[in-house]
């Protein structure tokens, strides 16, 4: 087929388009699309003209939603309020409830058991752990809810450090996972790039989370980089602030060798302690870190570094370190079988004056056990308990010499939680469970 071409003059009047020369244009209509938000950084609008045949008669006063991004109050708004969202971690389902069935009866029917109106603090200053750990559940999820950050994360750090102390640690792992990456952009700040979760939150976390997935390793990672975010704000700052942050790191080096600890790896935690001993030699600081190092080459069963540790600490001027060794060196004795020898230098810390310390008392206790000195063993113990001591191992001990000494173990037990349940709550823990008491 031909195109057809037309004549240059002939025009198509179907698609001709009259021009209109006197109408006045449309005015475009505001519209607001997904993209258009408020942003402070976003030029201003600007303003229609206005008609200067009318007279003002008053200052035209701006808008007050319209904040110009060079205005001081620009920047004061955008750090002062709520940066981040938090109220994820206020869902219910987050937190378990906590059983009482494993707690003797002796603590459930108390009379020194918390009432139902105690407030948070009052719970934790008198030992009062489980309580604690649901009020500050029921803080979190019952209105009227918290909304500062501050709030939240207090309340959960409460919440988590509770539940390990009373042991409920894989409760504590499952609720841990709601915090997801701390170290992700997310929980900083997005202007100082500060980080928003309390320190004490995040190493509780890091160990949780690493637990919780049953991998060690994800445990001491996390540790090592918490150590690198210490060390970069100690350079940001000096003085007091600095000495902070540098204990924050050797807290952090003393966790990493409890980590490999809990791993098995105890010929690595204790290259990885010596490292820090030296370091802080080096620096004239903490020279309990060779006490500690004796403490664990003792677990190990490397006696000669043991007693090499343990003596560099015990001539040293520092007088916390010197008590450190004296507690020490029974348990170097007891780790060879010289159990008389042990029993001689303990009985000689009980008689050096002052209040005994409970720890001399207790390892004095159970060197006369493996001595096979029950009856002697027997009223240190409970002296003990009489005069209001009353942690795990002590009453772990005192039953199991109950249970060695006489057939009717069970009722002396019972008598001993009774007797631990009448007394007030201190910072140690009050409420104990079945299993302490062996029951």
């Amino acid at each position: 087929m031909e195109p057809t071409i037309k004549a240059e003059g002939e025009t198509n009047k179907r698609h001709s388009r009259q021009v209109s020369y006197n109408r006045a244009p449309l005015a475009r209509r505001a519209t607001r699309g997904p993209l258009d938000i408020d942003d402070p950084l976003s030029p201003l609008p600007v303003p229609p003209p206005k008609d200067t045949s009318k007279p003002v008669l008053s200052p035209v006063q701006p808008s007050p939603s319209i904040t110009s991004p060079l205005s001081p109050n620009a920047s004061l708004i955008s750090l002062e309020e709520p940066i981040k969202d938090f109220t994820y971690l206020l869902q219910p389902e987050i937190y378990h409830p906590l059983s009482q069935i494993d707690v003797s009866l002796s603590f459930r029917t108390s009379p020194n058991a918390p009432a139902p109106d105690t407030t948070l603090p009052s719970l934790l200053s008198h030992g009062h752990f489980r309580a604690a750990a649901s009020l500050a559940a029921s803080l979190l999820t019952t209105p009227p809810l918290p909304t500062k950050p501050e709030d939240i994360f207090s309340l959960l750090y409460v919440r988590l450090a509770c539940l390990t102390l009373i042991n409920a640690t894989a409760l504590a792992t499952q609720e841990a996972r709601a915090l997801d990456d701390l170290s992700s952009p997310f929980y900083r700040h997005p202007v100082t790039n500060a980080h928003l979760v309390p320190w004490e939150l995040r190493v509780l976390a890091v160990r949780l989370q690493g637990l919780g997935t049953g991998d060690g390793k994800k445990v001491i990672s996390g540790y090592y980089e918490l150590g690198k975010d210490a060390r970069a704000e100690a350079k940001k700052v000096k003085g007091t602030e600095r000495d902070s942050w540098k204990g924050r790191l050797r807290d952090l080096g003393v966790r990493v060798a409890s980590g490999l600890v809990e791993m098995g790896d105890l010929s690595g935690a204790g290259r990885h302690l010596k490292s820090l001993a030296e370091a802080d030699m080096g620096a004239g600081e903490d020279p309990t870190m060779r006490g500690r190092l004796g403490l664990l080459y003792l677990k190990i069963g490397d006696l000669e570094t043991a007693r090499r540790y343990i003596k560099s600490s015990s001539d040293d001027d520092d007088q916390d370190a010197s008590t450190h060794s004296a507690v020490l060196n029974p348990l170097l004795c007891m780790a060879e079988g010289d159990y008389d020898g042990a029993t001689t230098q303990l009985t000689a810390l009980r008689n050096a004056g002052g209040t005994p310390d409970p720890t001399v008392l207790q390892n004095l206790a159970v060197c006369l056990i493996y001595s096979g000195k029950l009856i002697e063993a027997r009223p240190i113990l409970e002296s003990l308990v009489t005069a209001g001591q009353s942690f795990d191992t002590l009453l772990v001990n005192l039953s199991t010499v109950y249970e060695l000494c006489t057939e009717k173990a069970r009722g002396l037990k019972m008598d001993l939680a009774g007797k631990v349940a009448a007394k007030e709550g201190s910072g140690v823990g009050w409420e104990k469970t079945n299993a302490i008491f062996k029951l």
